[in-house]
């Protein structure tokens, strides 16, 4: 058994589920795991298709050759962002720095 972990909005389109538990057969790589997804969500399978949303196994970004193993812990890990977007502090050292399409 693989658990999927989903975070964000693929947690939102899987119907807030936070974990996927999905059964492979040996010999399975990531890229057949996306096509699992892709049939069972397929608003998921697009976010990954366009490379919107990036596919870790065992807490390392995973190639699509990798392969995953039973027992794996896979996450779907779509873009974060944080801050308040704009800098609280004009950089000293004359570093041009845009954050929120604020130059500063």
């Amino acid at each position: 058994m693989v658990t999927v972990r989903l975070f964000g909005v693929t947690k939102m389109l899987a119907g807030n589920q936070s974990t996927l538990s999905l059964a492979l057969s040996s010999g399975w790589r990531v890229k057949d795991l996306v096509a699992v997804i892709e049939a069972a969500y397929p608003k998921i399978g697009e976010l990954l298709q366009k490379k919107k949303v990036l596919v870790s196994v065992n807490q390392d970004i995973a190639h699509e050759d990798l392969e995953v193993r039973d027992g794996d812990e896979v996450a779907l890990l779509p873009p974060f962002a944080g801050g308040s977007g704009r800098m609280l502090k004009k950089p000293a050292s004359g570093v041009l720095a845009v954050l929120g399409g604020s130059t500063y």
